[in-house]
C-alpha cells in the first residue's frame, strides 16, 4: 500500500513540475514578444530594405498587425502570406516595394 501512495505522490509531483515549466516558458515568450514590440521600429527598419522582403512572424518578432502597418508606412505591400505551422503561430510574410 505504501508503494502505491508513493507512486501517486510522484505522479502528482511530475504534473506540478511540468506545469511550472510550461508556465515559465509562457512567461519567457510573453517577455520576448513585449521586447520585440518595444523595438519594432528598429527591427522593421533593418528588415525592409530592397525590392522584395520576407519577414517571419513568431514569438520573438513584433505582432502581425505591427509588421503590416510598419511595412505600409515604409511603402511596402503584403504580396503573400504562408503559415509555417499548423496552428498558425509562425508565419512568413512576403512584401513588395510599392
Amino acid at each position: 500500500m505504501g508503494f502505491i501512495i508513493f507512486m501517486v505522490i510522484v505522479f502528482i509531483l511530475m504534473f506540478c513540475a511540468a506545469g511550472c515549466i510550461g508556465f515559465a516558458l509562457f512567461l519567457s515568450g510573453e517577455k520576448s514578444k513585449k521586447k520585440a514590440e518595444a523595438n519594432a521600429p528598429e527591427i522593421l527598419d533593418k528588415a525592409f530594405v530592397g525590392e522584395d522582403v520576407a519577414f517571419k512572424i513568431n514569438d520573438a518578432s513584433p505582432k502581425y498587425e505591427t509588421v503590416v502597418l510598419g511595412a505600409k508606412a515604409r511603402r511596402y505591400r503584403l504580396a503573400n502570406e504562408t503559415r509555417d505551422t499548423a496552428s498558425g503561430s509562425s508565419k512568413t510574410l512576403i512584401f513588395e516595394k510599392i
